[in-house]
């Protein structure tokens, strides 16, 4: 009888464990699918869209301080054209602008030119052209990126040496005043304190580029590029 206990004991043992075991068995690769496109319901094309996350808004354009460069060539439109070529013009620009729309400013600039046109004797000789003065613009923002600016400006001017004098210039030597006015196309970059330019400026210099026995107006045009920066 002990003998057919201890036979009895580890069958029992594992009938109790088998009964315990939870019975499982393997999902089929049909049931896996639907498992997982359960876990990640199909998205429709408004709902992606709603769920994009917005462009953040470009940072306003900075106003206030400003110093702006430009490169360009003058070209005289006066008596001036049959002495003078097409030249190098060098300005520099710096304002301030109360509000966005409006800025007032001073300005230099500088021009290297020569007599080559000029028959000789005397031979062709080089001279500059240099001003200063200051004047208001005013500037339209049609879009966030691009601006377009007009303004005017008063100053005074002279020729560095009387290169001139010969050719029927008089003037030329003596510091006087000169009118402008210009109309310029900003581009505003992605950095608000930047932007690129292009501007073309008319001036009359005709109380120092005045020509002796001459009636035309001694009119210059300036067409540059110009980088500026506002701090």
């Amino acid at each position: 009888a002990a003998c057919s206990l201890w036979v009895l004991l580890p069958s029992t043992a594992r009938a109790a464990e088998a009964k315990e075991e939870p019975q499982t068995r393997k999902l089929t690769p049909e049931e896996i699918s639907a498992w997982l496109d359960s876990r990640n319901p199909p998205q429709n094309k408004d709902t992606v869209r709603a769920e994009a996350p917005e462009a953040p808004p470009p940072p306003p354009r900075h106003h206030g301080l400003v110093v702006e460069s430009s490169i360009g060539a003058m070209q005289h439109l006066g008596p001036l054209k049959n002495v003078s070529p097409l030249s190098p013009w060098f300005h520099l620009q710096l304002g301030f602008e109360p509000v966005k729309w409006a800025m007032l400013f001073g300005e230099g600039d500088i021009t290297m030119a020569s007599t080559s046109y000029a028959h000789p004797p005397p031979d062709p000789r080089t001279y500059t052209l240099f001003g200063f003065g200051g004047g208001v613009r005013l500037t339209l923002k049609p879009t966030d990126r691009f601006g377009i600016y007009a303004q005017g400006s008063i100053g005074a001017a002279k020729v560095t040496n009387d290169s001139l004098y010969t050719y029927g210039y008089a003037d030329s030597t003596t510091l006087g005043p000169y009118f402008g006015g210009g109309l310029g196309l900003e581009w505003y970059q992605i950095d608000p304190h930047y932007a690129l330019a292009l501007n073309g400026t008319l001036r009359d210099y005709n109380n120092i580029l005045d020509r002796s026995r001459s009636s035309q107006p001694a009119l210059a045009l300036m067409v540059a590029v110009a980088l500026r920066y506002t701090f």
